[in-house]
């Protein structure tokens, strides 16, 4: 079968969106299937055809783009829209299959790949669709698990013009959603995350959480140990918090978290895999690991202790939940969004509300000073993840849509 994969970044380097988009071409070449990429060009010298591992890749120029027009440039670019319907006549695909697009890709590119297939995929990772930016309007400290159900996360006007500002543009979620008829399925990460798209006013979702290779996150205790010292984390209680040092990553509520945590442990360290941007560290406690590569992340989550990810806003499946798991770790994850799909509350780590900073700080110091329960969930969490969350099954029921539509 002929598979178009289009998706605005596209490396075996980066994480997230791009890691799964990367992970799903490779996945289908292995099965014996011809796999085109639509992507967005590094540098100059990356625009055109180019073959890699057995992929045909298609690399267009794109161009950085103010957020005044950002709303606008998702719904038409005639430059790449021109690209694209010569890839595709080039390509004469069976399937074409999306994922995040925005500024780079406009959402007209979903009507263009109907005129050369009926099997056309969108897998949303994220609000995008129908969110200027990270959804966050809907939170608080009154959510846990126990109410957290009754969250909706319908995003009136009004909200969407607090969001944007000067940048709105009020036809922005109705083109959006026109374009997403032409699909022949939406696949979304999270059954959390169909639930709002659902009230936002889309449908035709099926729900698809990603997988993971975990034979691939297995690391020696050698080459940990090493790394502990290399990096004077020896002796340490080390905390990771893989993502980016933003708000909406619950940046401020673990920092202020780390106070109270140095005082009950004072050899807990945070471990922070991002590069510093404009936070500046002067705090013992608190290791900047910089922009890690994603071939390396897996010694930095194996010498932790167990990992947070405290995000303030929507984060609809992050691949942080299932990394960390396959590496053994134990998670304490947000109730916001998909985490709870994955992450099983005593089970394999715990959920916790970021903003109830005194929740989370004891959840912290009780997996840190009883590793024998810290152990336990996270042999818990990789079977788990090699049984629930594995990448055989993930991609199974997407080809299984791409065999059954008519």
């Amino acid at each position: 079968m002929k598979i178009v994969i289009v998706s605005n970044h596209f490396s075996s380097h980066e994480g997230g969106a791009t890691a799964i988009a990367f992970e799903q071409a490779k996945l289908l070449i292995k099965a014996g299937h011809q796999v085109f990429v639509f992507t967005a060009a590094n540098s100059a010298g990356d625009i055109g055809w180019q073959d890699e591992n057995n992929l045909k890749i298609y690399r267009v120029r794109t161009k950085e783009a103010r957020w005044l027009t950002r709303s606008y440039l998702c719904l038409r670019n005639l430059r790449v829209e021109k690209e694209f319907k010569n890839f595709l006549a080039k390509a004469s695909p069976e399937v074409i299959h999306f994922h995040n697009l925005y500024y780079q890709f406009p959402f007209s590119l979903i009507k263009i790949a109907r005129q050369f297939s009926p099997k056309v995929f969108f897998t949303a990772h994220d609000v995008m669709p129908f969110s200027y930016t990270k959804l966050s309007h809907f939170i608080d400290q009154k959510y846990n698990l126990e109410n957290i159900d009754q969250v909706n996360y319908h995003l009136t006007l009004s909200e969407q013009f607090k969001q944007s500002k000067k940048a709105f543009n009020p036809w922005r979620n109705l083109v959006i959603r026109r374009y997403f008829k032409y699909l022949a399925k939406i696949f979304s990460v999270s059954g959390e995350l169909k639930k709002a798209l659902e009230q936002n006013g889309f449908k035709n979702i099926e729900v698809i959480h990603n997988g993971i290779d975990a034979s691939a996150w297995q690391v020696s205790q050698r080459e940990i140990e090493k790394l502990k010292k290399e990096s004077g984390l020896a002796n340490k209680k080390i905390i990771l918090f893989a993502g980016r040092l933003s708000g909406y990553k619950g940046t401020k509520q673990i920092m202020i978290a780390m106070e109270e945590i140095i005082k009950a442990i004072p050899e807990a360290v945070l471990l922070v895999l991002d590069s510093q941007n404009n936070y500046q560290n002067n705090q013992s406690y608190v290791y900047l690991a910089g922009a890690v590569s994603r071939a390396k992340m897996k010694y930095y989550y194996n010498l932790s202790d167990l990992v947070v990810v405290p995000s303030i806003c929507f984060d609809s499946f992050p691949t942080i939940n299932l990394e960390a798991m396959a590496c053994h770790r134990p998670v304490i994850a947000t109730v916001f969004g998909g985490s709870r799909e994955v992450v099983e509350d005593q089970k394999t780590g715990f959920l916790a509300n970021p903003l109830d900073t005194r929740e989370l700080v004891q959840k912290i110091i009780y997996l840190l000073q009883k590793p024998d329960v810290a152990q336990t969930l996270g042999e818990h969490g990789y079977q788990k993840i090699k049984t629930d969350f594995n990448q055989d099954k993930w991609i199974k029921e997407i080809l299984k849509w791409y065999y059954n539509l008519l």
